[in-house]
């Protein structure tokens, strides 16, 4: 999910603030296992302010691209692991628990510098409009 002015796999947001998952300075992109997650994942960060509406693009990550799983760790662990895990090019996704889930389902973190971040493509975008009733009367 994504503002319309940003491309599908944009890191400059993550290149500018450090994520769950890698610092600041880290090239990366994050996606939701499922497009019900990645909304929740966006209020969450929105911390109650009112989103206008956003791209929600899927993407297709081929079987051959290589893909790692990650355990739960602290945040200040999983920023260093992700660090590690870009700087080494271990692979182009990192399958990660959700928080915002209770770690029921994933997150991936995509390294756009790995070789195989080429084969994952995008494939249709649609317009999502936020609920009202996710805000509260004041904001509305």
């Amino acid at each position: 999910m994504h503002a319309s002015r940003y491309q599908p796999f944009d890191t400059s947001g993550a290149f500018l603030y450090g994520g769950r998952w890698h610092s600041r300075w880290t090239r990366v992109v994050y996606a939701a296992e499922h497009a019900s997650l990645a909304v929740l994942e966006t209020l969450i960060h929105a911390g109650g302010r009112k989103i206008p509406s956003r791209l929600l693009t899927q993407i297709e990550i081929p079987d051959s691209v290589p893909m790692e799983t990650a355990a739960w760790m602290e945040p200040s662990a999983s920023q260093a692991f992700g660090d590690a895990w870009v700087e080494q090019a271990r692979s182009a996704v990192l399958r990660v628990p959700s928080v915002a889930v209770n770690r029921l389902e994933s997150n991936f973190v995509l390294n756009p510098a790995h070789p195989a971040f080429s084969l994952i493509k995008t494939l249709d975008s649609a317009e999502f409009v936020f609920d009202p009733r996710f805000y509260p009367a004041a904001i509305r």
